[in-house]
């Protein structure tokens, strides 16, 4: 899960670090320089025309006079130099000799513009987002039209209106005593050094400009409003168009996943037992699909499991039924003198017994057929167990000895275990040692590091190793291909390695330094 969040930040993060370090082909810079030009040619037309106008009305030689002369009522840097030197790049300076407007890609954010068709262009640096001062925007502009308006007669104003409009691409209104008055008394007024104005109900700036005779002109700068949109709304499209490019990338898959583990789950639940979920490494549903397939696994084995095993129920218990009812007709017959009855008494007993035996070797295996359950585990001196059921089986044989060896460090602590299930697995061990056992069973309880090791020996004939893991399957029984009731049903040592998986441990077998067989129950320390 952690590699799947991380591999979705590196989608998300990347992009962005690219926009913000890239150079030439960062698709934010490319935008960004366009909107400029764009800006520059919708504000500042008129202004660069009347730069161009005025200077190519003067001598060459006077050109860096009279730029420094405008640049002085700007409030943002005019430069002024030849093409060469003004473009870095050969591409801006292609486009500066074809007449464009050219982002110089500065951090003054200046857009050059060539003096009709000589060597010099001239550039004008300008913050064009809307946080820039409405001063340093418009005083520049209002400075050359308060100088070519101071060039008219006054008695010729009107009839100039429209050539001014066109050439500083603004709308002019020639205001009233009465409207200046209402202005004064509605709305609110700015003011800043030489520079007053109002604002519309669109909250543009209405600039008022005072002439010769005492006249109040209102000014105001046209801007393309989808130019003004644009700048608000395109760069966060393409970051977030770049984010949700990211999250694709990291939900496809996903998604993809979700859908397989769907779809395998539910062809699992229509019966198809051996479906199981595709897993990717470092995938987001990884850890999901290993448990279901962990789980599906463990299902199949309990159905495959608890087939066998009411297959084999079926097939123990047709001998001893046999028996009763071949027993019980004979009785009922009245056929037979006293030593028959006896005899078929017997049988009938040793059949009740062995159907009894079954029964519970099959409820103890059915018990530890499944998960753990840790409301079973607390903490026992599981050491003092192992000596006292020793001892009763030392008692009930007199003709084995048996043999303990346990750390005395054990018999004074506790261990958090399923007692019962352990003292199952004892017993079943030392059942089985005592049957293939010729003199001598070995016992031994030790702890190496955290984890516990409980080993049960014999002196018998031991087990072939080609055997070794048949042994442990539910009614398998290597001596008693008859399945001899008297002899066992074949659950002791499937039950022993139910009770290992219980405890998350395992039973393995090797050939005993006494000649037969060894078995070691061995499970990793526990904590509640």
């Amino acid at each position: 899960m952690l590699k799947a969040l991380l591999k979705l930040c590196l989608l998300v993060i990347l992009p962005v670090i690219y926009l913000s370090i890239a150079g030439s082909f960062n698709p934010l810079k490319l935008y960004n320089d366009w909107l400029k030009e764009k800006l520059a040619e919708s504000i500042y037309r008129g202004v660069y025309q009347e730069i161009e106008k005025q200077l190519l009305a003067i001598d060459e030689r006077q050109w860096g006079f009279k730029i420094k002369e405008i640049a002085e009522n700007f409030n943002t840097e005019i430069q002024f130099k030849k093409i060469d030197q003004m473009a870095k790049q050969d591409n801006q300076r292609s486009r500066l000799i074809a007449g464009d407007y050219v982002a110089l890609g500065n951090e003054q954010g200046s857009v050059a513009l060539r003096i009709a068709d000589t060597d010099w262009a001239i550039a004008i640096a300008s913050d064009t987002t809307f946080a820039q001062n409405t001063y340093l925007e418009a005083s520049g502009p209002i400075y050359l039209f308060q100088n070519a308006l101071d060039k008219i007669p006054i008695h010729q104003l009107d009839e100039h209106v429209d050539e001014l409009e066109s050439r500083f691409q603004v709308q002019i209104e020639i205001l009233t005593d009465a409207k200046l008055a209402e202005i004064n008394n509605k709305q609110k007024v700015y003011q800043y050094k030489n520079l007053s104005w109002i604002k519309d109900v669109n909250e543009n700036e209405i600039f008022l400009i005072k002439t010769q005779n005492g006249q109040t002109l209102s000014l105001s700068l046209e801007r393309d409003q989808l130019i003004i949109v644009s700048a608000m709304f395109i760069p966060i499209f393409l970051v977030l168009l770049f984010v949700c490019a990211g999250l694709l990338m990291w939900l496809w898959p996903l998604w993809k996943d979700h859908q397989s583990l769907t779809q395998t789950a539910k062809s699992f639940g229509e019966g198809h037992l051996n479906a199981r979920a595709r897993v990717r490494k470092g995938a987001f549903t990884a850890e999901l699909s290993t448990s279901f397939n962990r789980m599906a696994e463990n299902i199949r084995n309990l159905i495959q499991t608890n087939q066998s095993l009411t297959n084999a129920v079926a097939h123990d218990l047709r001998t001893p039924m046999a028996r009763l009812r071949f027993a019980n007709d004979i009785l009922k017959s009245g056929n037979c003198n006293a030593e028959e009855i006896a005899h078929y008494r017997n049988t009938i007993n040793a059949s009740i017994e062995a159907l009894d035996y079954l029964i519970a070797q099959t409820l103890h295996y059915a018990r530890y057929n499944r998960s753990t359950d840790i409301n079973h585990f607390k903490y026992e001196r599981f050491a003092t167990e192992i000596l006292e059921e020793v001892e009763q089986y030392q008692f009930d044989n007199e003709d084995i000895d048996y043999d303990t060896h346990i750390e005395p460090t054990l018999l004074r602590n506790q261990q958090f275990v399923d007692g019962k299930a352990l003292k199952r697995a004892l017993v079943n061990l030392l059942n089985n040692a005592t049957k293939y056992a010729k003199s001598l069973v070995s016992v031994s309880f030790a702890q190496h590091g955290d984890e516990f090791a409980l080993t049960v020996e014999d002196d018998g004939e031991g087990v072939l190793e080609k055997d070794y893991e048949t042994i442990f399957q539910p009614y398998k029984q290597l001596s008693n291909q008859q399945r001899d009731m008297a002899e066992g049903v074949g659950l002791g040592l499937a039950i022993v390695k139910q009770i290992a998986h219980w405890h998350n441990g395992q039973i393995r077998i090797k050939r005993s330094e006494l000649g037969g067989a060894c078995f070691t129950l061995s499970w990793k320390k526990t904590n509640p």
